[in-house]
C-alpha cells in the first residue's frame, strides 16, 4: 500500500511538471513569434498539422506560405494558453489558449478573439516541438473567457494508458464516432456517447461540457441534413493515454434533399479513459475550401 501511494504521489508530480513544462513552451513560442514571426516554423515538427481558416489541413513543409499571407504583416496573431493536459509517459502535450487577431483587410484594425489547440511532442532531448495545432482566429461569438485567459471546468490529463498504438487507437475512434454521427439520429447522441465527463466542445461563447451539455447543444437538428467526417491516418500523434487526431468535415443535406453544404476541418485531443475506451476531451473546427 505504501509503494502504491508513493507511485501515486510521484504520477502525479511528473504530471505537473510537464505541464508546466509544455506551457512554458508555449509562453515562450508566442513571446518568439512577436518579435520574430518565422520562430513559428522553428518549433514545427516537419510532419505537423497545420489547421486554419480557410486551408485544407496543412503539412507543415507546405504550410509556410498560407501561413505568412494570413498571419504576416500588416495582419498579427497573438495567442496565450489557458490549459494543459498531458500524456502520463511525458512525451506528449496538448495546450488551449485564446488568441487575438488582426486581418490585414481590416481597415479598423480591430482585434479579434478567438481560440487555438496545440499539441506538442517532446523529443530525446527534452525539446518540445508541435506536432499538431488548430487555429479558430475569428470565430463568429468570441469566447467569454478570453479576457481572462481562464477556461472554467477544463479536462484532466491522462492517468491511464494500455494498448500498443495510441493514435491508431483513438483514429479507430474517431471513425467509429463519425460512422455513429452520420446516422438518422443526428449527431448529437454521437458527439455525446464520445464526450469524456469533463469534455469541452470549443466555440462559441460558451463551451459545453459533457455529454449532457454536448447532446443539448444539438437538440433540433434538422433531420434532412447530415455531419459528416473521418480522421486523416497521415496526421495526428498519440502515447500515454492522450492523441490528437484531425480530418475533414462536411455539412450538407441528406440524400434526396437539397441545401447547402460547408466544408469544415476539425482537431480533436482524445484521453484515453481506465476502463480502456478513447473519448475526446477537446474539439475544435474551422472552414475549409469545399474542394479539398
Amino acid at each position: 500500500m505504501i509503494l502504491f501511494l508513493l507511485s501515486a504521489v510521484i504520477s502525479q508530480a511528473d504530471t505537473a511538471a510537464t505541464k508546466a513544462a509544455v506551457l512554458t513552451a508555449d509562453r515562450e513560442l508566442a513571446a518568439a513569434v512577436a518579435l520574430r514571426p518565422e520562430a513559428f516554423f522553428d518549433a514545427l515538427d516537419p510532419n505537423a498539422a497545420i489547421l486554419i481558416p480557410g486551408q485544407p489541413i496543412l503539412r507543415a513543409t507546405d504550410a509556410r506560405t498560407a501561413v505568412a499571407a494570413r498571419y504576416g504583416a500588416p495582419a498579427s496573431y497573438s495567442w496565450r494558453p489557458a490549459h494543459a493536459v498531458v500524456s502520463n509517459d511525458g512525451k506528449l502535450g496538448c495546450t488551449m489558449g485564446y488568441s487575438r487577431f488582426v486581418s490585414a483587410a481590416d481597415s479598423t484594425r480591430a482585434a479579434k478573439p478567438g481560440i487555438y489547440l496545440t499539441c506538442w511532442s517532446r523529443d530525446e532531448n527534452g525539446k518540445w516541438r508541435i506536432v499538431g495545432t488548430q487555429r479558430t482566429d475569428s470565430p463568429p461569438q468570441a469566447p467569454r473567457n478570453a479576457a481572462t485567459a481562464t477556461l472554467p471546468g477544463a479536462p484532466h490529463s491522462a492517468t491511464h494508458s494500455s494498448g500498443s498504438s495510441a493514435l491508431a487507437a483513438a483514429q479507430d475512434a474517431d471513425s467509429l464516432f463519425a460512422l455513429m454521427g452520420s446516422a438518422p439520429a443526428g449527431p448529437g447522441p454521437a458527439f455525446g456517447k464520445y464526450a469524456a465527463d469533463d469534455a469541452l466542445l470549443l466555440g462559441g461563447d460558451e463551451f459545453p461540457r459533457g455529454p449532457k451539455e454536448i447532446t443539448a447543444g444539438f437538440e433540433g437538428y434538422p433531420a434532412d441534413r447530415v455531419l459528416t467526417w473521418g480522421p486523416m491516418r497521415s496526421f495526428g500523434a498519440g502515447t500515454g493515454g492522450l492523441a490528437f487526431t484531425v480530418g475533414h468535415a462536411m455539412s450538407g443535406p441528406r440524400p434526396g434533399n437539397t441545401g447547402p453544404s460547408n466544408a469544415q476541418k476539425y482537431f480533436t485531443v482524445w484521453r484515453q479513459e481506465p476502463d480502456g475506451r478513447w473519448l475526446y476531451i477537446f474539439d475544435l473546427g474551422t472552414s475549409r475550401p469545399a474542394d479539398n
